[in-house]
């Protein structure tokens, strides 16, 4: 019994030694983080970092929400072959330190100094101690550096360097004089050593070409300068007809009175000798020509030295037919005029170039143009600007367009709506517009844009980045710098009227957009305008417009089919029998008027009133009679449901003293409620209105009626539609045994940045209108993706002040790709 207490006395004694030393060691010395990370926050809670596996299944330790870097000291540059040089000293502004999250610093440059849409990136420096790139260019650039940090915050761009561009490459001169005969082995220069007409007098020292240092027949008039050659430079008797290539000495290479009489031989001059082409009149003078030695054949008219009148041939030997005019053959210089009276029909060939001075005023009519042969880029000023108020581009001038992304081609499709051709936009198109195309914007006038599209080919994401913006950009009076909707230089923010942030969907066949334009602002308001009567405003700096498109924003890879883009001015005045087309105004034309036959007499008014505290719409029926009251068909709600109501004073209707007719309710055949009179004439007793409920098939009571359009809310940075394929998210009011309710439809694509939901949890970039927002919040269960998320459903928060907001997700296992708006519904 003692061995035992004494063994259990030595393993307590142990035991307590051990828990001694175990408080004294680090309590981390063995620990682990099994698969997870740990999130580092600052004092205010901001996550800063996290150390462990991070979303992507990495193991690392990740910097988020860092400070913005410091920004970088200006570059410097120097032109080299090729580029220019970018040197960077490792410093920054105001004698900050690099930053402890230092990832690199980028190099940037443009064209401008202004850096528009922020320039081009080239490379980065990813030391901070500074170093040397070479940036390519083809002409001068200018040059900037950003700071970027490890959790992805750039720092403002430093001052720019520049211009600077790359150093030219020249061969060495060859000075006048420096070879000479010496210099040249025999036969040394050959014909093809020399560059056509490269050797000229002040490339030859005096005397330096000898016969020796010549190949035979390799020097001919093709590599001589035209008056290069002057007896100074020719040693005596050292050129003889065997170093003179057949027929290479012509006119041009020869000085003026180099060649005299006594130099030639008598006789060697004829025409059939061939020369003749290389002498003009200043070198033919009276007594120089043999008779009979310049003849038709041997004759060639060339530039302004033919004077006088080609007359009609008097024999055929010198006419195409015997009394016909003459035909000249040959090219006529600018300088002869000749009149419409001495030129037959025909005798200018096609390929004579005639400039505006070549014709005489008066001459040419319409009857001599040939029908569309002349279009709008080549009229003047004045009246291209008129045509210009309506102009159409049907897909056949894709290559006009100047974009900044993706590609534009003019393609034929069989089922194009316009023409034949399409404008086919395949990958982001950026910024497209027409720099040809500057249409004077008249302030005074209504114009519109329109144009059809459609979308042929998804985005590798189907349903994300296939979003449309479409207009006109506005350009200032120079032309040329543009002019946006805050007034700034720059080709984002511009005026989209015909479609602003609209997501094509593919199989949707051609869509057709309008937008409309009037007047200026110095704050215009960007929005679409598909109501003429309602035009947006262009900035007042705006002088011109020009088409303007962005297709598959931002970064997308389907590809959108234009079948037509217009801009015209709406035609003003107003409107008459003569401007409507029959059957052009129906139900969806009108939305609140009054239709009358006459000032007086039978007519219907649309209108609406309140009827027991809510607005109705009516229709009012009156009869012409004087003193008659309104009768009237409504939606008028009575003891708490919502009815079709029919009410008429009796004395409007009653026409004769016979009994009331009787009012009917039955079905038809398909066995929906109907209303039938028994006569022409509507007779109805007392009471003065009877109420229809709207009935189901089922014979249950009152279903839905006063139900609301679809509305799609505007989509906040981060969040895209069509989530998980459920179509775009859209609400709408319906009523329901009396009661109204906000139905919802659609799914929403999510994106995470280091984890955390886009605008923490809103889906939406307003508040939902009064009209849908509940009378006290509303918490919702909505179905979200199983990858990326531990849970299968989120809660959505309906607000009283028409906020919405998605709870439940975290930053490391609740991050799911979309989730489903779908059957949600909450009363008013």
């Amino acid at each position: 019994m003692a061995d035992t207490l004494a063994v259990l006395a030595a393993r307590i004694a142990t035991l307590e030694r051990l828990v001694r030393d175990l408080s004294r060691t680090s309590r981390l010395a063995n620990s682990s983080i099994e698969n997870g990370s740990i999130a580092v926050y600052d004092d205010g809670g901001l996550l800063r970092g996290s150390i462990g596996i991070q979303p992507d299944g990495t193991v690392a330790l990740a910097a988020v929400n860092g400070p913005t870097p410091p920004v970088p000291t200006a570059p410097t540059t120097a032109s080299v072959r090729g580029g220019v040089a970018v040197s960077w000293d490792g410093k920054f502004t105001n004698g900050s330190q690099a930053p402890a999250d230092f990832a690199s610093v980028e190099v940037h440059f443009s064209t401008s100094a202004d850096f528009p849409d922020g320039g081009s990136l080239f490379a980065a420096f990813y030391s901070a101690q500074g170093q040397t790139m070479t940036v390519p260019a083809g002409g001068p650039v200018w040059v900037r550096l950003v700071c970027v940090s490890t959790s992805g915050k750039a720092s403002e761009p430093s001052a720019a360097a520049g211009p600077a561009g790359p150093s030219p490459v020249v061969a060495q001169e060859v000075l006048a004089g420096v070879i000479t005969e010496l210099s040249l082995a025999d036969g040394a220069v050959t014909r093809a050593k020399i560059e056509a007409e490269a050797v000229d007098g002040t490339a030859l020292a005096d005397g330096a070409v000898t016969t020796p240092k010549l190949v035979a027949g390799e020097i001919d008039g093709l590599v001589l300068a035209a008056g290069t050659v002057t007896a100074d430079r020719l040693v005596a008797a050292s050129i003889t007809a065997a170093q003179i290539k057949a027929l290479s000495v012509t006119g041009d290479r020869l000085v003026a009175n180099t060649v005299t009489a006594d130099q030639l031989a008598v006789g060697t001059i004829t025409a059939a000798s061939g020369v003749i082409s290389s002498i003009d009149a200043t070198v033919i003078t009276v007594g120089k020509i043999k008779a009979t030695q310049i003849d038709a054949t041997n004759l060639v008219i060339s530039g302004a030295n033919v004077n006088g009148t080609v007359t009609a041939a008097t024999t055929a030997t010198t006419a195409t037919t015997a009394g016909a005019a003459t035909t000249v053959t040959g090219s006529i210089g600018s300088e002869v005029l000749l009149p419409p009276t001495q030129m037959g029909t025909g005798q200018i060939p096609q390929t004579t170039t005639i400039n505006g001075g070549s014709i005489v005023t008066g001459t040419l009519d319409a009857a001599a143009i040939k029908a569309g042969t002349i279009t709008v880029d080549r009229l003047a000023v004045g009246l291209a600007g008129q045509v210009g108020q309506k102009w159409y581009d049907f897909g056949d001038a894709a290559s006009k367009w100047q974009n900044l992304g993706g590609t534009m081609t003019t393609v034929a499709v069989p089922d194009s709506q316009s023409g034949g051709n399409v404008m086919r936009c395949v990958g982001y198109v950026q910024g497209a517009y027409r720099p040809d195309v500057k249409i004077p914007f008249d302030p005074s006038v209504t114009y519109r844009v329109g144009l059809r599209i459609r979308q042929t080919v998804a985005n590798s994401t189907p349903g994300q980045s296939q979003t449309l913006y479409a207009g006109v950009a506005g350009l200032a009076g120079d032309g040329v710098t543009f002019v946006n909707n805050v007034g700034d230089n720059s080709k984002s923010s511009q005026f989209y009227v015909a479609v602003d942030s609209e997501d094509l969907v593919v199989g949707a066949d051609w869509v057709t957009y309008n937008g409309y334009l009037k007047g200026t602002s110095a704050a215009p308001v960007r929005t679409t305008a598909p109501n003429a009567n309602a035009p947006a405003q262009l900035h007042s700096k705006v002088r011109y417009i020009t088409p303007f498109l962005y297709a598959n924003y931002q970064g997308g890879t389907g590809t959108v089919e234009i079948d037509m883009y217009a801009i015209e001015v709406v035609e003003s005045g107003g409107i008459t029998a003569s401007n409507i087309k029959a059957g052009a105004i129906d139900g969806q034309t009108i939305t609140g008027a009054t239709l009358q036959t006459a000032n007086s007499g039978n007519r219907i008014v649309l209108d609406e009133e309140t009827i027991g505290g809510v607005p109705t719409g009516v229709i009012r029926f009156k009869s012409g009679q004087s003193g008659d009251t309104d009768g009237l068909i409504t939606s008028e709600v009575n003891d708490a449901a919502t009815q079709l109501a029919i009410t008429a004073p009796k004395s409007s209707l009653v026409t004769s003293s016979a009994p009331p007719a009787s009012l009917l309710l039955g079905t038809d055949a398909m066995g929906k409620q109907i209303i039938e009179f028994d006569a022409e004439k509507v007779y109805l007793t007392s009471p003065t209105y009877v109420a229809l409920p709207l009935w189901d098939y089922l014979g249950q009571g009152v279903i839905f009626n006063l139900v609301k359009d679809w509305t799609t809310p505007a989509l906040a940075t981060g969040y895209t539609g069509n989530g998980n394929s459920n179509g775009t998210v859209q609400y709408r009011v319906i009523n329901v045994l009396g009661t109204n309710f906000v139905q919802w439809r659609g799914g929403l694509s999510i994106t995470y940045s280091s984890g955390a939901i886009a605008n923490s949890g809103a889906p939406f970039s307003s508040a939902l209108p009064t009209a849908a927002r509940p009378s006290s919040k509303c918490s919702l269960s909505a179905a979200c993706s199983a990858a990326g998320s531990s849970t299968l459903a989120l809660k959505v928060d309906f607000n009283t002040d028409g906020s919405v907001s998605i709870i439940g997700t975290n930053t490391t296992t609740i991050n799911p790709p979309w989730v489903s708006f779908s059957g949600l519904m909450y009363s008013l």
